[in-house]
């Protein structure tokens, strides 16, 4: 049996790598990406469990998100949260 590690290009001629693919949820969610691109992640998740799978939990994500209010969460919860998105958001820009 052949593991391949999900974040590398793949071998059977799709050119694009679960990094890429989990980059651009946010604008397939959106309705966002060109007709091109939209094909080769379609196409990537129909392929990929992986990727499917984190697809699935954004969209359940932005269901439960989606009923918090700012003034539903105590300011330090509120502040942990702005501080991990900030953080991640820095290692994105960098990476």
């Amino acid at each position: 049996m052949k593991v391949r590690w999900p974040w590398t290009r793949r071998a059977d001629g799709h050119d694009m790598t679960c990094r890429e693919a989990v980059a651009l949820v946010t604008a397939y969610l959106d309705g966002a990406l060109g007709s091109s691109e939209l094909d080769r992640f379609e196409r990537h998740l129909e392929e990929c469990p992986h990727c499917h799978e984190h697809l699935k939990q954004v969209r359940a994500t932005i269901l439960v998100a989606g009923q918090v209010h700012p003034d539903d969460l105590e300011p330090r919860a509120r502040e942990d949260l702005m501080d991990l998105y900030r953080r991640w958001h820095g290692e994105d820009e960098s990476g």
